[in-house]
């Protein structure tokens, strides 16, 4: 999913659970939502993740959350999800022009 996507889809008040998977101190910085699952915990929690609405996965830079989705989806045949491309660290960077 792109910034513009995302920003999208917050504005018109869309139906979507991010998540941030990044480390706590990482998330203490900013964030886009209230939930951090950092990357380590996700597969263990994964019962948290719905599985009836879309869901966005989001890193610093999209590389972790882009592997996550991968592997979330092998394992637990989630068709729902998404990864921020680019991460937190472009959203920081691009949401600021919309």
């Amino acid at each position: 999913m792109t910034i513009k996507e995302l920003k999208h889809l917050i504005d018109t008040k869309s139906d979507i659970f991010i998540i941030d998977i990044r480390e706590p101190y990482e998330y203490e910085s900013g964030s886009i939502c209230k939930l951090n699952i950092p990357l380590d915990e996700v597969m263990s929690r994964v019962n948290e993740i719905p599985t009836d609405k879309k869901v966005l996965l989001y890193c610093k830079s999209g590389k972790r959350s882009r592997s996550l989705k991968y592997m979330i989806e092998k394992q637990h045949a989630f068709n729902n999800l998404h990864h921020l491309e680019g991460g937190y660290q472009t959203w920081e960077e691009e949401s600021k022009a919309f």
